[in-house]
């Protein structure tokens, strides 16, 4: 992977969602030792297994991230059944990660 940083995001995105904080940490141990597959696993799995809902923008975050490792669009394509409309989104979650989402586009 060429960097980190959209990993990085997504584990700061799913943390804002409410993943549990054992998930989030394993996927931030996995990352610290370039498990980059397995950290991106880790989120994606427990996000769909405690279904929670994603917006389109952290769907292309996934995918972006997906590509950049390498994989099929069918390992992680199921993740769209976990978007939700944006407007049904408490306005402080749609803040914060509209502030990640930008941080992220201005890394590429």
């Amino acid at each position: 992977m060429r960097n980190n940083k959209a990993l990085q995001s997504l584990i700061t995105i799913a943390d804002i969602l409410g993943l549990n904080e054992e998930d989030i940490n394993n996927a931030k141990e996995l990352l610290e030792h370039q498990e980059y597959g397995l950290s991106f696993d880790t989120l994606i799995t427990q996000i769909y297994e405690y279904d929670i809902e994603i917006t389109k923008d952290v769907y292309s975050l996934i995918a972006f991230i997906g590509k950049e490792l390498g994989l099929q669009t069918k390992n992680y394509s199921f993740m769209e059944s976990q978007i939700r409309d944006i407007h049904k989104m408490p306005e402080p979650v749609k803040v914060e990660l509209a502030k990640i989402i930008k941080l992220h586009a201005g890394a590429d």
